[in-house]
């Protein structure tokens, strides 16, 4: 006997066994019950989802012997020749291939012959939008009034082709695609009878490729048996599909949740090797961060119609609301940029790698500095500058040519370097200033002691410009509590802050904000924001000072260094000003 395929072998043979499309066949098998029965059905959706396999089961049900039913029996001679495909008042047209007038005009001739057989002459047409203008006009007085003895069982996977004369004589049922889930469950149910051993993290890779189509699944398991030799490996399913495993992208994601550079490009390296569709995994991220999103905002949400409910209830946890949202939104904007891309890994790479660099909280390096000697310091930063050069203090580059310098012929001791007194680093002096200035204006705009207040807001220990950033807020809060200025009213933090970062302010980065506080001030402390003009003395405006005093005194520095000063005399040489850059400097 010659093999079927698990598609035409596991069509359904009743209504019970048909897999997601309740609300169709709750609907038909009530009809059949009370015999209150249309004469035009359409049956509209994607491919392999059951619309010409429910058009057999209603033909079997109007024409099984033992009545109209929505059990039929499956012995009797119609039920047997209509399973079988060869049931004389079961008319399947494809009207993809019979198209013209005249194929219609037949049809409708013989519409008024009885049955031959069966209860009922049933004509199945599949497909039924390749019919021309002209077919349908032959087509619509008859399916408006058949005879008694004739059902029209019509299938579409493009209703908006059909004439809107043609839809209000038919009563619509729309197939829904099929969920993951609803595939999974259906394949693990049909390889279990099948006998052919699987891994489950399979059956989702074939589910999700099928799209919606039951049929597909059933013809990529068929495929995927073959490929494995009578087993189903993710691995092997994977490689078949072109697509990588989902275990790949949970390493993925743990990476960035765990900020592991190093461990996030060794994944991608490793996933390269299959040369997987890289639009495919983004594609996956999008659907994985907005079910984590959901579970944020709406907690129980998650579903398993992926087969990661776990992982995302574990994500829901580990991740911010504002780290879901930026890893959403890199993801988005990366799918759309692979097309411009010189190469398909380079853009996934670079999307990943945003994700890391712009994630609220994660560190901000500076470049690496250039020593007198032309080689790249430590990226790691110190905690004390060297104050025997100047130089030490900045980041730069200078350009220069590069003079062939003759050896001497006979070899020469090496002069000492001159020593350069320790001066005080330009940085430290502009920062002590501004640090005074801070505090100056701080001591000004706080009220008077008042009696039951913090005592460290009162005593000066405490400056807001200056001090924001020893609260730990980080992320949104931190952003906008940042532009905000800072008033006392007994233990009420009063945060003035301009229209524009204050209608960004909700509820949660407000919780955030006050537990900042509660945690240097005390738990007694309450916070309130108002709309208005902070003025200067704010964290963001006084970083703002911070960078431009550091600018410039790295840019004086630069210009007074002697080595500096020394390359450009000899080698005629010039200062790249816009790539000098201070290095950080940490305050004690």
């Amino acid at each position: 006997m010659s093999y079927q395929v698990l598609a035409r072998k596991w069509r359904p043979r009743t209504f019970e066994d048909m897999v997601g499309q309740e609300h169709v066949l709750q609907a038909l098998i009530h009809a059949l019950e009370s015999q209150r029965l249309h004469h035009a059905y359409l049956f509209t959706g994607t491919r392999g989802v059951g619309k010409t396999t429910i058009g057999r089961l209603l033909a079997r049900c109007l024409n099984c012997e033992t009545g109209i039913t929505p059990k039929p029996c499956g012995e009797c001679s119609s039920c047997r020749e209509i399973q079988e495909g060869r049931f004389v008042d079961l008319i399947e047209i494809d009207a993809a291939s019979r198209t013209g007038v005249d194929d219609m005009r037949e049809l409708t001739d013989n519409v008024q012959y009885a049955p031959s057989r069966g209860r009922y002459k049933v004509y199945l047409i599949d497909e039924v939008h390749m019919l021309t203008n002209q077919s349908f006009n032959a087509f619509l007085k008859t399916l408006e009034e058949p005879p008694d003895h004739v059902k029209f069982l019509l299938a579409t996977t493009d209703p908006q082709k059909l004439p809107v004369t043609v839809l209000s004589r038919c009563l619509q049922f729309n197939l829904k695609r099929m969920t993951p889930e609803h595939i999974a469950g259906h394949l693990q149910h049909v390889l279990g009878a099948e006998e052919i051993p699987f891994e489950e993290s399979a059956l989702w890779l074939l589910a999700r490729a099928a799209d919606g189509s039951m049929r597909d699944a059933l013809s990529l398991t068929d495929q995927a048996i073959a490929f494995g030799n009578q087993r189903l490996a993710a691995s092997d399913v994977s490689n078949m599909l072109g697509t990588i495993d989902q275990r790949d992208v949970e390493r993925l994601v743990n990476a960035l949740v765990e900020r592991d550079g190093p461990g996030l490009l060794a994944e991608i390296s490793r996933i390269s090797d299959f040369a997987p569709d890289y639009s495919a995994i983004l594609s996956d991220l999008l659907s994985l961060f907005h079910r984590v999103t959901m579970e944020q905002v709406v907690p129980g949400s998650a579903d398993n119609a992926l087969g990661d409910a776990g992982q995302v209830r574990s994500l829901a946890r580990k991740l911010s609301a504002e780290d879901a949202q930026l890893f959403y939104q890199a993801a988005l904007m990366g799918r759309k940029d692979l097309a411009i891309t010189p190469d398909a890994r380079m853009g996934f790479e670079m999307t990943l790698l945003r994700m890391l660099a712009f994630r609220p909280g994660a560190d901000r390096r500076e470049p690496p500095a250039v020593s007198s000697g032309g080689q790249s310091g430590s990226s790691e930063p110190r905690d004390e500058p060297e104050p025997a050069k100047a130089s030490a203090h900045v980041a730069t580059a200078v350009e220069a040519p590069a003079p062939e310098v003759p050896e001497p012929e006979s070899p020469e001791p090496e002069a000492p370097e001159p020593e350069v007194p320790p001066e005080p680093s330009p940085d430290e002096s502009w920062l002590a200033s501004l640090d005074a200035q801070a505090e100056d204006a701080q001591s000004a705009a706080e009220p008077e002691f008042v009696p039951g207040a913090p005592v460290e807001a009162q005593e000066g220990e405490f400056v807001w410009e200056r001090d924001f950033r020893s609260l730990d807020i980080v992320g949104m809060p931190g952003n906008l509590a940042s532009h905000g200025a800072m008033a006392w009213e007994n233990e009420t933090v009063v945060l003035t802050i301009d229209d524009g970062h204050a209608r960004l302010l909700n509820a949660r980065h407000q919780e955030k904000i006050l537990s900042g506080l509660r945690s240097r001030f005390g738990d007694t402390i309450e916070l309130r924001i108002e709309q208005g003009a902070p003025g200067p003395h704010t964290p963001a405006a006084y970083e703002e000072r911070r960078r431009k005093a550091r600018q410039q005194a790295a840019e004086e520095a630069i210009r007074k260094d002697p080595v500096v000063q020394s390359i450009v005399e000899r080698f005629e040489a010039r200062v790249v000003e816009e790539s000098i850059r201070p290095i950080e400097i940490s305050r004690r």
